[in-house]
């Protein structure tokens, strides 16, 4: 039970902003700045499977919402506690709930890696979870780079043409190149077109100018996959195909989204890569000149049917 006076109960969506809000304010107390939008709490709402009902929570003090947990994906959790209100015992109880939920799902003799994400910042959330029984196993850098002035024109290969995202042509195949292009990493789980869709597609930030398509010999080689926010270049998704690989696409179309966000007067642009990743692509990034500035971690914790 959350602490006397406050109340636990499933959100709705007229909660989407005022949970977006809290998640802002505790981006900005950690991180100094906001990471999150509406957007992409929408985002993980409109996921295949889940059920809004069911795999979220939140915490409110009379009308305010003081803290959120939702299990976006069965293996994975995201708690956040208002700053005014940590210590008080709802981050254990929101770590509870996501794992009675999550283990809900286990058949008999199924167990499940459930897992958070913390900053370096969070300290209290991270011994939380080790105290718990939980232990870091991946590392997510998030990287930028300053778009100052004109980046390096992209060197494409030869026999490689460039154009933007068609959504009826491209959207299968696109996919699959990503799906085959991350297959490598570590304990990767191949994304339904419908998860992927949802991710990546069905929301606002959506622009498909921002997506640029790799071609040679009329298949796709590679593509890089960005959303448009207006604050700053982001780069969600980049692929190549593995017959590409080490012929400097994946630089290519790196200087291509950077050519790109610095027409349209971004200050900066970003992503994040993590250490499951196989490809060699944080060392590809940081030749292009980004360079890392943030860091996260993933905890986990095996869960067996209850």
């Amino acid at each position: 039970m959350p602490p006397a006076g406050l109340e636990l109960r499933a959100p709705t969506h007229g909660d989407a902003q005022a949970i977006t809000d809290l998640v802002v304010t505790c981006d900005i107390e950690e991180l100094g700045e906001p990471d999150f939008e509406l957007d992409d709490l929408l985002a993980d709402w409109n996921r295949p499977g889940f059920d809004l009902s069911h795999d979220a929570v939140v915490v409110v003090d009379g009308e305010l919402i003081v803290a959120y947990a939702a299990l976006v994906r069965r293996d994975h959790a995201d708690v956040y506690v208002h700053p005014d209100y940590r210590g008080s015992g709802i981050g254990a109880e929101l770590l509870a709930w996501t794992e009675h939920r999550a283990a809900e799902g286990l058949g008999p003799g199924e167990t499940l890696h459930l897992g958070q994400v913390v900053t370096g910042a969070r300290a209290g959330a991270r011994g939380l979870l080790e105290r718990a029984g939980y232990e870091p196993v991946r590392t997510y850098w998030r990287m930028e780079m300053a778009l100052d002035g004109p980046p390096s024109p992209p060197a494409w290969p030869e026999g490689v043409r460039v154009r933007s995202f068609d959504r009826e042509r491209d959207s299968r195949a696109v996919h699959a190149l990503v799906q085959d292009a991350f297959a490598d990493n570590e304990r990767h789980e191949a994304e339904s077109f419908e998860e992927w869709q949802a991710f990546m597609i069905d929301r606002e930030a959506f622009e498909p100018g921002l997506w640029f398509i790799a071609e040679a010999d009329g298949e796709i080689a590679g593509a890089v996959l960005c959303p448009d926010y207006q604050s700053e270049g982001w780069i969600r998704q980049l692929a190549v195909a593995r017959a590409w690989r080490r012929r400097g696409l994946g630089t290519a179309l790196l200087r291509q989204a950077m050519s790109e966000f610095h027409r349209r007067g971004r200050p900066d642009i970003g992503l994040v890569v993590d250490s499951w990743n196989r490809t060699g692509a944080k060392e590809l990034y940081e030749r292009a000149g980004m360079r890392v500035v943030r860091e996260h971690t993933r905890l986990e914790k095996e869960l067996r049917a209850r």
